[in-house]
């Protein structure tokens, strides 16, 4: 990669020594890649749609501004192609499924050590989606599922995450500013990738994955 196509990770944390870890994590991943570092959801909603390097954003669940997980839904309508991972102190597998179906990228408890990061950081630039060991113990069904939608381009995966949410082709081009016929063309390829044969297979497809975090038992 050229300097002219270096690349920068945003971090939203409200607390210095996490951010510094990230830090750390992020150098162990990509060494030439900037690092962006913000205590609250207004500044991260700034850095993310004013640049266009970000190539991963940290989000922490409980920072000032986050209001739950509106935070993260609307840092997700913000920068739809940008992945996001959330970093949190809870381990509730209900809180795990909820920032999944928010649009999440992965989610990181900040109980994993800098390894495990790594790992999960690594898998999530790969395309594909992390979640926590607290949802081990999935079917080879879930992991084949988890396995299609790792196959989706990040485009692809938004489109996705609004046909689960049960918008049209239209919201969908209106909210990502294209055409019917490019979404159109989005949803043919999820289909293929994910082996079935209507929108509403896809949709249920997804959300099987999703369904297997809350088959662990609320605390």
């Amino acid at each position: 990669m050229s300097d002219a196509e270096t690349t920068s990770f945003l971090i939203a944390d409200d607390h210095p020594m996490f951010r510094e870890a990230l830090h750390w994590v992020v150098h162990e991943v990509a060494s030439s890649s900037g690092v962006i570092e913000v205590p609250d959801l207004g500044q991260a909603m700034e850095a993310a749609t004013e640049r266009d390097d970000i190539e991963m954003i940290f989000l922490d669940l409980n920072m000032p501004g986050m209001d739950g997980l509106s935070g993260l839904i609307a840092l997700r309508n913000a920068v739809p192609a940008t992945p996001i991972v959330v970093v949190s102190a809870s381990e509730e597998p209900e809180t795990v499924r909820e920032a999944m179906v928010c649009g999440a990228s992965g989610y990181i408890p900040k109980s994993l050590n800098k390894s495990q990061m790594v790992e999960a950081v690594r898998k999530v630039m790969a395309g594909e989606v992390f979640l926590p060991a607290l949802v081990d113990g999935v079917t080879s069904t879930d992991n084949q599922l988890e396995d299609g939608i790792s196959k989706l381009t990040k485009q692809q995966r938004v489109v996705l995450q609004m046909l689960v949410s049960g918008q049209s082709n239209k919201q969908i081009a209106y909210e990502l500013g294209t055409v019917e016929s490019t979404v159109k063309a989005h949803v043919s390829a999820i289909l293929r990738k994910l082996n079935v044969y209507s929108r509403t297979q896809a949709v249920i497809k997804a959300s099987k994955i999703l369904a297997v975090l809350g088959k662990m038992p609320k605390r």
